[in-house]
C-alpha cells in the first residue's frame, strides 16, 4: 500500500501570484526571443511561433510543479495539450488581428512589441483560468 502526500490546493491569490511570477521569469526569455527573430529580419508570425513553443515548454513545467503544486494530475496530459493548443491558435490569431490594427493607433517602433504583448496577455489569461479550473483542480 502507497501512501500518496496531500497537496492542499492554494487560493485564487496565492495561485494567481505564483502564475505571475512564473511568467515574468519566462517572459524576457519569450519577449527576446520574438524581437531578436524579428530585429534580424524572420516574419513576426514565425517569431511568434517561436517565442510561444519556447515560453510554453519552460512555463508548463514551473506550472504543474510550483505554482500549482501537483506532484501529477491523471488525465492532466490530455487536458494540458488541449489548452496549449487551443490557446496557440488564440494567441496568433490575436497577434496577427493585433498586427494589422496597432499601426493606426501606436507608433511604428512599438507595433511588434505591442503585439506580442497583446497576444500574450489574452493567452496568459485563458491559460491561468484554465489550469486553475479544469488541469489542475
Amino acid at each position: 500500500m502507497t501512501v500518496e502526500p496531500v497537496v492542499a490546493r492554494q487560493g485564487l491569490v496565492d495561485g494567481g501570484a505564483r502564475f505571475l511570477v512564473t511568467g515574468l521569469v519566462v517572459l524576457p526569455l519569450s519577449l527576446g526571443l520574438y524581437l531578436g527573430a524579428v530585429r534580424v529580419g524572420g516574419d513576426p508570425h514565425v517569431a511568434r511561433v517561436l517565442s510561444y513553443v519556447v515560453g510554453t515548454a519552460l512555463v508548463a513545467v514551473l506550472h504543474r510543479r510550483w505554482t500549482f503544486r501537483t506532484p501529477g494530475v491523471r488525465g492532466a496530459l490530455g487536458w494540458t495539450a488541449l489548452l496549449y493548443a487551443t490557446t496557440f491558435a488564440v494567441v496568433l490569431i490575436t497577434h496577427g488581428l493585433a498586427l494589422a490594427v496597432l499601426p493606426a493607433v501606436v507608433a511604428a517602433p512599438w507595433i511588434t512589441a505591442g503585439a506580442w504583448c497583446v497576444s500574450q496577455g489574452l493567452g496568459t489569461t485563458i491559460n491561468f483560468l484554465l489550469l486553475r479550473g479544469v488541469v489542475f483542480r
